[in-house]
């Protein structure tokens, strides 16, 4: 198991950011970090040959953001790691899942900004709360299979799944949880999904990764250990050292001590015998796990067409397309903003999703509409597939999702336009340009090619002059709701 890469701890600072002068012409994503931030210190987890920094948008909004700093020199081997690592964080979007932002390039570092998590890892909640009640355990581990399976159907193996890798978005009891650290995953073809790397972490690592053959059914096992940590407070498959734990991975019997688990309801003890098969071919799929009776059990027995389902239908209903930039200005917002309101399109998101794999697909649409018996919708679909799917790639989106159903005069307040004609305006100059929009599309990883940011900017481009002032952006989002949706019946 010496291949298992090791990953050590690092200082960590807090940098808050400030904006340099409009007359500068470096492009910003070239700059050297130090011109973006100001530094102070402060502790969060550590990562990987980085340091792990907490970023604070200082203008407008006080928005913040961990920033993973990698130091060039130390990748200069392991190059393609790191770009499979961004590449599979830009394809990512699920509620469950850590969200990338941008990246920065100076000489000396690499800065991969992404989402906040300040509540701390899941490890920490175990160690605090030794072990969870079964309906807390149940609702935290659909949303990590939901995750996982999202991460599956985007061909993507985790290879590392443990509570160390799971971050709390905040310190309340209800937050969100959200995988991170995608340093050891693998993105792997349909046609080649075997992958014979040993990597993982001992106590949550699969029989099949030590064989030195597998496929994504390895992050169904390392779940299967996360279940039983979580119920119970302590691993499955224990010993003194790496070499006693693997032994007992391979040959050791799955077993539930009576002490421990005889409160433990029998469906859970069963998914979780499911969940650590030691045959990979006889282990539980994500399918089935996530349809499994003990989640049945815990489901919430609420009449499920209630009124907040009702009026979230209705606007998705009336949901028509705005033009390309007023959509790219909603989905950055919808990324960088958390309201209450989120939290509640995020349930009717996973509570109408059939896969549960965090895309929508436009029959669990239909079916939707249909059990609310929402006049009219079904009708509406074909259009609907217009306005939604703007990737084109026949699903729903969590982002695409939430930008259809989300009370536009409450997301594009003065405030909110204000930071997004900002992060556009990538050179500070007062004015969003063909050249901003590009160089903001590539921090984000966007994949456009030049004639459609071009198309973008002439739909946008209120003056015809190649360029949108601030007060045109503000006129541009200032559209009329009712084009876009309406909050009335």
């Amino acid at each position: 198991f010496n291949n298992i890469l090791q990953w050590s701890q690092s200082m960590t600072k807090t940098v808050k950011r400030k904006r340099t002068s409009s007359k500068t012409s470096k492009r910003r994503s070239r700059r050297r970090i130090l011109e973006l931030f100001t530094s102070s210190k402060s502790s969060l987890a550590a990562a990987t040959l980085a340091l792990l920094e907490s970023l604070t948008e200082k203008q407008i909004r006080k928005n913040k953001y961990a920033v993973k700093s990698i130091l060039r020199e130390s990748m200069k081997k392991d190059v393609a790691m790191l770009e499979s690592e961004i590449n599979i964080l830009k394809e990512l979007d699920h509620p469950n899942i850590v969200r990338f932002y941008e990246t920065y390039i100076d000489y000396k570092y690499i800065h991969i900004v992404m989402q906040m998590c300040t509540g701390g890892e899941l490890f920490d909640r175990i160690v605090k709360l030794e072990k969870f009640s079964e309906k807390d355990a149940a609702e935290l581990m659909k949303k990590i299979l939901s995750a996982v399976q999202h991460l599956h159907e985007h061909n993507i193996c985790h290879r590392d799944l443990k509570p160390e890798n799971f971050l709390f978005k905040n310190n309340k009891e209800n937050a969100e949880i959200k995988i991170i650290d995608f340093g050891l995953s693998k993105k792997f073809s349909k046609q080649e999904s075997n992958m014979t790397t040993i990597v993982g972490t001992p106590f949550y690592v699969a029989p099949e990764v030590l064989s030195g053959k597998y496929d994504t059914q390895c992050d169904l096992w390392s779940c299967g250990v996360i279940l039983f940590v979580l119920l119970c407070g302590y691993p499955p498959f224990d010993g003194d050292s790496n070499k006693e734990i693997f032994r007992a991975i391979l040959k050791s019997k799955l077993e539930f001590d009576e002490d421990e688990w005889g409160k433990i309801s029998e469906e859970a003890k069963d998914l979780i015998s499911k969940l650590l098969m030691k045959d990979p071919k006889k282990r539980i799929t994500i399918d089935k796990a996530l349809k499994h009776d003990w989640f049945k059990k815990w489901e919430n027995t609420e009449e499920e067409a209630n009124e907040f389902k009702l009026e979230y239908l209705k606007r998705l209903r009336n949901y028509r397309a705005p033009n390309r930039l007023q959509y790219e200005v909603l989905s950055f917002l919808m990324k960088n903003l958390d309201t209450s309101e989120r939290i509640k399109i995020k349930e009717l998101f996973r509570n109408i999703t059939s896969t549960t794999s965090g895309d929508l697909t436009f029959k669990d649409l239909e079916k939707a509409f249909a059990d609310a018996e929402i006049e009219g919708a079904t009708e509406h679909i074909s259009e609907l597939k217009k306005c939604l799917d703007f990737d084109k790639d026949g699903k729903i989106k969590y982002t695409e999702f939430l930008v259809a159903t989300i009370n536009k005069n409450e997301a594009l307040t003065e405030a909110n336009i204000e930071f997004a004609f900002h992060h556009f305006d990538t050179d500070n100059n007062g004015s969003i340009t063909l050249d901003n929009l590009v160089e903001a599309f590539h921090r984000e990883g966007r994949g456009f090619k030049p004639e459609e940011i071009q198309e973008i900017l002439a739909q946008a481009d209120v003056t015809s002059t190649g360029q949108i002032s601030l007060e045109d952006f503000k006129k541009l989002m200032k559209f009329d709701p009712h084009k876009l949706m309406s909050d009335s019946a």
